[in-house]
């Protein structure tokens, strides 16, 4: 069986409460590597069970803070140290040279991409302007707990799925579905600014990394995006 190892997760934990409502100690957070249990739920997962399913494996390799509260940004972290603790710590990409416009392969070190972490301060709610109504609101970072709640509204409120998705990080007394009509009647100006709060806030892994191109004509230096993508459940099993 894996040891639960100490993990530095980008939110530092700021936004988190134990189960007696108190601060969740960045310390006390520690996870493990994949094991045979896990790979039940992993080897299932598709785009329409992603939260649900690695909702579970989360319940799993995690200690010291409910995963339902993990923000985005941590659980992005925690996929790719689970990935680097339980396959490989490097994978292999395909991309163009935008130099030379040659078809090649990258080999990315998963391990050595930066972390950004949450600006000193940070608390929740914050309260955020809007330009066009001029109306201040409260807002709050998605969770795990928000994703699990759109794969379900989506399955059968799909045209609205994304409206769903942003009226759950507003902090008020109204219900979420009321939410949603009002911003379904919103200024698209005001919407981009909600929608926005997620980017001005973001953290964990920096998903870009640099690489040289190994045409022996070419060899320039270029900049790739990594995307979010299910390989990082199911590895190459050259790279194992």
């Amino acid at each position: 069986m894996a040891d639960f190892l100490p993990i530095s997760l980008p939110s530092r934990c700021v936004t988190y409460k134990n189960e007696n409502g108190d601060p969740v100690n960045l310390n006390d957070v520690k996870a493990r590597s994949y094991q045979g249990s896990d790979e039940i739920y992993i080897t299932q997962i598709n785009p329409i069970n992603l939260e649900k399913n690695y909702l579970e494996v989360l319940k799993s390799i995690l200690l010291g803070v409910d995963p339902l509260q993990l923000t985005l940004g941590d659980r992005m972290y925690l996929i790719l140290w689970e990935y680097v603790n339980s396959y490989s710590r490097t994978m292999r990409l395909k991309t163009v040279c935008a130099h030379c416009l040659s078809d090649i392969q990258v080999t990315v070190d998963l391990g050595n991409l930066e972390n950004v972490k949450l600006p000193e301060g940070y608390k929740e709610p914050y309260k955020v302007k809007l330009p066009v109504s001029g109306e201040k609101i409260n807002l709050r970072l998605l969770t795990v707990e928000d994703e699990v709640e759109v794969e379900k509204y989506s399955r059968k409120h799909r045209k609205t799925s994304m409206l769903y998705r942003y009226a759950r990080t507003i902090v008020d007394e109204v219900d979420v579905i009321d939410r949603v009509d009002r911003l379904s009647k919103m200024a698209a100006k005001d919407l981009m600014k909600i929608m926005s709060f997620q980017d001005e806030f973001f953290h964990g892994p920096e998903m870009k990394t640099t690489f040289t191109c190994p045409v022996e004509d070419c060899g320039e230096e270029d900049i790739l995006d990594i995307p979010f993508r299910l390989d990082f459940f199911f590895p190459d099993i050259s790279e194992l």
